[in-house]
C-alpha cells in the first residue's frame, strides 16, 4: 500500500514581522483573492481530485480583510470557492499569544462561524495554528463550543518544543469539561517547499524533519519532480527507521518559502507529475484540513486521549512590551467590570464591546516586532511595527476607559464643575458581600479645604467612617472602609466639620510589627520576614531563599535561546545561568493610619538601575498590595526579571487561573513548557486550611518553584 501525503496549501499569517501591519492587511487580502480565483479557475475542471488546487485559509482575519477590500463581488466569488470545496475556512481568527480571557477567546472563534451561518456554509469543523507552541487548556472548550472538532498545529521549533517531544502525533485533547478535540501535532509549515513540491526557488539545508539528513546550504530552483523525489523518499525512509507507525502524514506549503506568502497553482501540475511517476509507492494529494482529519479518523481506531494544559513557550515575548501589556490587561479588566455592572448591554452596546474586543484580540496576535527587532533594532521599519503593535493596546485601553466613563455617568458620576459636592457613589460589582477600602479622590486645588483637619466621611445614614488621607496623582485620596452587599450601591460624603477621631493604626514601631484581625506581620532592615496567619498560627512566607516582593534576576550570558527551546525537536539544554537576588538598601514605614500602613523598600539588583517596592497592608482586610517600580537596564543576553512571592501553607498546592480553566502546574500535555505559565488573573496557593491568591495585575507570566 502506498504511503499517503496530504499537502495542505495555505499562507501563514503574521500581522507584522515581515512588513508594516497595514501592508500585511493589503497583502493578505490579495492572497485570499488569488486563492479564490485559483479555486474557481477554468483549469480546475481539467484536474483530477488528487491535484486540484485547494486552499486552507489559516485564519478568518485574512478573509475578513479580503471582504473589506473586494466587497460584494468578492463575496460572491468566495461563496463559489467555498461551495466548490476547494477553499476551506478554518476556526481561528489568527494565531495568538496567551493573553485573552475566556470570553474574548470565544469571541475570536465566533467570527468565522457567524460568517458561515450568515452565508449558509457548513459549520467550520477544523482550526489551524502555525508558529505558536500552545494554548490555554480552556481554549479546547472554546473550540468545541464554537463547533470546531479538529485542530492542526504546525509549531515553530525556534521557540519551543512539541508535545511528546516529537511531531506527527495524533491525539484527542480532552477539554476541562470532558469533551474531545482531535489534534494533529504536525510538522512546522513550509515543509512542502523544503521537500521540492512547490515550483520556484526554495532553500536547501536542514528541513527540520526528524530522520532526515542536512544538506549543504543554498537555494534550488524547483521546476520538476527530481528534487522532490530525492527528498520525499528520504523522508519516508527516515519515518520508517524512526518507528513512525502510520502510512500517511500531512505537510503544509505555500507559493514561496516565507511567512505571508502569495498564492500560485503550479504545484498542482507538479503533484500530477509525481503521482504519475511514483504514486504507487508514495501518493501525494492536495487536501483541506477537514479532508485530512476525516481520513485520519476513519483509518486510526485507537487514538490516545490526553488531558491538561498545552502551555505555550511563545508568550514570553509579551514581556518585551511591559507598558503596552499593562494597558492591554487593564482594558480587558475594565471590560470585564463593565459586563458585571451592565450585563444586558443596556448602556454599553454590543458594538462598543466588539470594538474593545477586536483591539484586544488583534494585540494578542502572536507576532511581537519585526524579524530584525533583535539584530537591527534601530531601523525605521522595526520602530514602525513596534508602534503599530503598541497602538492596539492603547486603542483598546482608550475604548474600554471611554465605555467605563459612559457607564459611570449613568451609574451616578456627576459633571466636573468648579465647585463640586464631595459626594461619591460606591458600587459593589461582585456577587459576594465585600468589605473593602475604597478611594475618594480630591484634586490639588481643593487641598485648602482640608488644611484645618476638620472633616469626616459619612454614609447616607450619617454613620461616620474611619478614613485616611494620602497623596495621589495631582491631588489626594481619602481611603475609607465600606461594607457592601452583592451589587449594593452606597453614597458617601466628605463633610467639613469636626469628626470623632478613630485611631486604628495597627503598627507597633517599637516591636517592628503590624497586626490586624487576619495576620501579624514582622519587618526589619531586610524587609518583611514574617506573616503569621492568626486563625491557624501558620507562617505564610519563607524568606530563607527569597525576600517577599523583592526582585530576582536571571541572566544567561551569551546564551542561545534555541538551545533552551529544543530547536528542531532537539533535546532541550539549559544554558549556564547566573541568578542575582535583590539587596535592600533602605526599608522603612512610609505611612500608617486608620485604614492602611505603607512600607517601602529601596533595592538594588543587577539588570536594573533602580527598584522600589511598596507594600500596603489594610487594617480591615487580609489583602496586601505590592507595587514594584523598576528602571530596567538594556541587556542583550537572554534574561528574566522576577518578583518573589515565597508563600507557604500546610500542604499547599499552586493552582493556575488560565482562560477557561483552573488547574495545577504540571497538569499539562507531556513535554510542554513548564518554565513559566501565562495566567489570566493570577495564581492561588491552596492548602488544608488556607488559601492565598496572587492577582497579577500587570504581567501575565508567573514561574513556579525554582
Amino acid at each position: 500500500m502506498a504511503f499517503k501525503i496530504f499537502m495542505v496549501y495555505h499562507s501563514h499569517i503574521d500581522i507584522g514581522y515581515t512588513e508594516r501591519q497595514e501592508k500585511m492587511t493589503v497583502y493578505q487580502s490579495d492572497f485570499i483573492n488569488q486563492a479564490v480565483n485559483y479555486a474557481i479557475s477554468e483549469k480546475q475542471e481539467g484536474r483530477a481530485g488528487d491535484h486540484k488546487f485547494k486552499f486552507t485559509a489559516e485564519g478568518f482575519w485574512a478573509v475578513e480583510k479580503f471582504l473589506e477590500k473586494y466587497g460584494e463581488e468578492g463575496l460572491e466569488r468566495l461563496k463559489a470557492a467555498v461551495k466548490s470545496g476547494m477553499f476551506e475556512l478554518t476556526g481561528c481568527y489568527f494565531h495568538m499569544a496567551e493573553l485573552l480571557n475566556y470570553d474574548n477567546i470565544k469571541h475570536s472563534l465566533n467570527y468565522v462561524q457567524d460568517f458561515s451561518r450568515k452565508n449558509n456554509f457548513p459549520q467550520v469543523k477544523a482550526a489551524m495554528a502555525s508558529d505558536i507552541n500552545g494554548f490555554s487548556w480552556g481554549f479546547s472548550d472554546a473550540l468545541y463550543e464554537s463547533g470546531v472538532r479538529y485542530l492542526a498545529t504546525n509549531i515553530n521549533t525556534h521557540h519551543g518544543g512539541a508535545p511528546f517531544g516529537k511531531p506527527m502525533v495524533p491525539f484527542y485533547w480532552e477539554t476541562p469539561l470532558g469533551r474531545k478535540i482531535l489534534v494533529w501535532n504536525g510538522l512546522t509549515y513550509h515543509k512542502a517547499n523544503l521537500l521540492g513540491l512547490i515550483p520556484g526557488l526554495t532553500p536547501i539545508g536542514d528541513p527540520g524533519i526528524p530522520g532526515m539528513l542536512v544538506e549543504e546550504s543554498g537555494f534550488i530552483d524547483v521546476c520538476n519532480t527530481d528534487y522532490a523525489h530525492k527528498r520525499i523518499f528520504a523522508m519516508v525512509d527516515g519515518f520508517k527507521k524512526n518507528g513512525y507507525p502510520y502510512d500517511f502524514t500531512a505537510i503544509m506549503g505555500s507559493a514561496l518559502y516565507t511567512d505571508n506568502s502569495p498564492c500560485g497553482d503550479e504545484h498542482c501540475e507538479l503533484i500530477k507529475e509525481w503521482n504519475e511517476k511514483y504514486g504507487d509507492e508514495i501518493e501525494i494529494v492536495t487536501s483541506t484540513l477537514e479532508e485530512f482529519f476525516e481520513y485520519m479518523e476513519s483509518n486510526l481506531k485507537n487514538i490516545e486521549t490526553y488531558r491538561g494544559d498545552w502551555n505555550d513557550w511563545w508568550t514570553d515575548g509579551v514581556l518585551s512590551t511591559p507598558n503596552e501589556t499593562k494597558l492591554f490587561r487593564n482594558a480587558q479588566r475594565v471590560q470585564e467590570l463593565i459586563k458585571k455592572l451592565d450585563p444586558d448591554m443596556k448602556i454599553i452596546s454590543e458594538d462598543e464591546h466588539e470594538a474593545i474586543s477586536n483591539k484586544l484580540i488583534t494585540y494578542s496576535e502572536h507576532t511581537w516586532g519585526h524579524s530584525a527587532s533583535y539584530s537591527d533594532p534601530c531601523r525605521l521599519l522595526v520602530a514602525q511595527l513596534d508602534a503599530r503593535k503598541a497602538k492596539l493596546a492603547f486603542d483598546a485601553d482608550v475604548l474600554a476607559c471611554t465605555a467605563w466613563d459612559k457607564l459611570s455617568r449613568v451609574l451616578g458620576e456627576g459633571e466636573f464643575k468648579h465647585r463640586r459636592p464631595f459626594e461619591y457613589t460606591v458600587i459593589n460589582p461582585s456577587d459576594q458581600k465585600r468589605n473593602e477600602a475604597v478611594c475618594l479622590y480630591t484634586d490639588f486645588w481643593e487641598d485648602g479645604l482640608f488644611q484645618s483637619g476638620e472633616y469626616k466621611v459619612v454614609d447616607e445614614k450619617g454613620n461616620e467612617l474611619a478614613f485616611q488621607r494620602t497623596y495621589a496623582l495631582r491631588g489626594a485620596v481619602i481611603f475609607c472602609n465600606v461594607e457592601l452587599e452583592p451589587k449594593e450601591t452606597k453614597i458617601l460624603k466628605i463633610v467639613f466639620e469636626k469628626g470623632n477621631s478613630i485611631n486604628q493604626s495597627r503598627l507597633d514601631r517599637d516591636k517592628c510589627t503590624y497586626e490586624n484581625d487576619f495576620f501579624k506581620l514582622s519587618y526589619g532592615e531586610n524587609g518583611i520576614y514574617s506573616i503569621i496567619h492568626k486563625g491557624s498560627g501558620e507562617e505564610l512566607i519563607d524568606t530563607k531563599d527569597y525576600l517577599f516582593g523583592a526582585p530576582v534576576y536571571q541572566v544567561f550570558y551569551n546564551g542561545n535561546r534555541g538551545d533552551a527551546a529544543g530547536f528542531g525537536y532537539g533535546k532541550r539544554k539549559k544554558p549556564l545561568d547566573t541568578i542575582y537576588k535583590g539587596r535592600i538598601n533602605n526599608f522603612f514605614v512610609k505611612e500608617s493610619g486608620d485604614i492602611f500602613t505603607q512600607f517601602r523598600a529601596e533595592i538594588e539588583i543587577e539588570g536594573a538601575k533602580r527598584v522600589n517596592v511598596e507594600y500596603f497592608v489594610y487594617n480591615n482586610s487580609s489583602k496586601i498590595d505590592v507595587r514594584v517600580e523598576m528602571a530596567k537596564e538594556l541587556v542583550m543576553d537572554p534574561e528574566g526579571m522576577y518578583v518573589a512571592f515565597p508563600f507557604k501553607i500546610k500542604n499547599g498546592c499552586w493552582m493556575l487561573d488560565k482562560a477557561g480553566a483552573y488547574f495545577a502546574p504540571g497538569e499539562q500535555l507531556p513535554s510542554t513548557c513548564c518554565d513559566y505559565y501565562p495566567v489570566c488573573r493570577g495564581v492561588v496557593l491552596s492548602g488544608d486550611n488556607l488559601g492565598i491568591s496572587v492577582n497579577t495585575l500587570d504581567t501575565p507570566l508567573i514561574a513556579i518553584g525554582r
